[in-house]
């Protein structure tokens, strides 16, 4: 028994009195329970060197972005999202489609905290492409047509 867990006399006695549990099984109990201390502290120790490096995995990871040819075929996935988009709600002209792609483009560039469409992560190459498919954003298509009528057009 440690120092600490150590009892007097007259607390042993009440001890006993109340519970009366045979010091051998007192003493097993101890050993288990510090046994049971030093385990957890070499899981914690464990958990903490695995997090490390799930940390350093996740940096590599996103260390690696799309190649170029990925990021022309992101581009091109993106054009016809807009172009469909303009088809959907009648939006002929050039400078509409222009605005959807910006405003698809912005979209995975906010989501990802990246300023190009080169830095996106190559892990995150399918979650673009249907993040780009998904993409709807009828406001847009509320603001064009509002500044079509402003223009006259």
């Amino acid at each position: 028994m440690s120092e600490a867990a150590k009892m007097t006399p007259e607390a042993e006695k009440v001890w006993n009195a109340c519970f009366p549990v045979p010091m051998e099984t007192a003493v097993i109990l101890q050993q288990n329970t510090e046994q049971l201390g030093a385990y957890l502290v070499q899981m914690a120790q464990m958990m903490m060197r695995m997090r490390e490096r799930l940390d350093e995995l996740e940096k590599k990871q996103k260390a690696v972005t799309v190649t170029h040819d990925e990021v022309k075929a992101i581009q091109l996935l993106i054009r016809l999202r807009a172009d469909e988009y303009c088809e959907k709600y009648s939006l002929e002209d050039a400078k509409d489609a222009a605005k959807i792609r910006a405003a698809i483009k912005k979209a995975i560039l906010t989501r990802y905290g990246i300023k190009d469409l080169h830095d996106v992560p190559a892990i995150a190459r399918q979650a673009v492409e249907a993040q780009i498919s998904r993409w709807a954003d009828i406001k847009m298509v509320y603001r064009i047509r509002e500044s079509h009528r402003e223009d006259g057009t």
